[in-house]
């Protein structure tokens, strides 16, 4: 998909991140959909994979999602066997999840192909204008966070 530009609105930065994350976003989410996902289930795979088990609340925080939606994502992860859920023995309300064999080879197929995705988007920058955007951004990300 072609993002068009003007002059009067690429001098804005904002602008301008906003076009190539779109860009971005809509190149990696034809390649989530071919695993039948979209790319907030890869984030949610992520953090289930670092923290897990973890509990829906605390995915729900982690990424943002509203708790009134995440069951309904919860499930078609669960019912797609990308993630187990059980019990947790200290709270019988909720459940600690995990991801389960499956969704680890879905998980390590999506971050490759990830990486791909990033290999030709970013084909235009060097390794160190790559590295250096990456650190920029990572930098307002935190100060979102603070």
């Amino acid at each position: 998909m072609k993002f068009p530009g003007h002059e009067a609105v690429n001098a804005y930065t904002g602008f301008l991140l906003r076009k190539v994350s779109a860009a971005s976003f809509e190149g990696f989410s034809k390649i989530a959909a071919s695993y039948g996902l979209h790319p907030m289930h890869f984030g949610m795979l992520n953090i289930i994979e670092a923290e897990e088990p973890i509990s829906q609340r605390d995915l729900s925080r982690r990424t943002g999602i509203d708790p009134s939606t995440m069951v309904a994502r919860m499930d078609m992860l669960y019912d797609r066997g990308l993630v187990e859920r059980k019990r947790r023995p200290d709270d019988r309300r909720s459940y600690e999840i995990r991801l389960s064999p499956s969704g680890r080879k879905v998980l390590t197929d999506l971050r490759e192909r990830a990486r791909e995705h990033g290999e030709h988007f970013f084909t235009s920058l060097t390794q160190a204008e790559r590295k250096q955007l990456h650190e920029l951004l990572a930098k307002l990300a935190a100060s979102l966070d603070a």
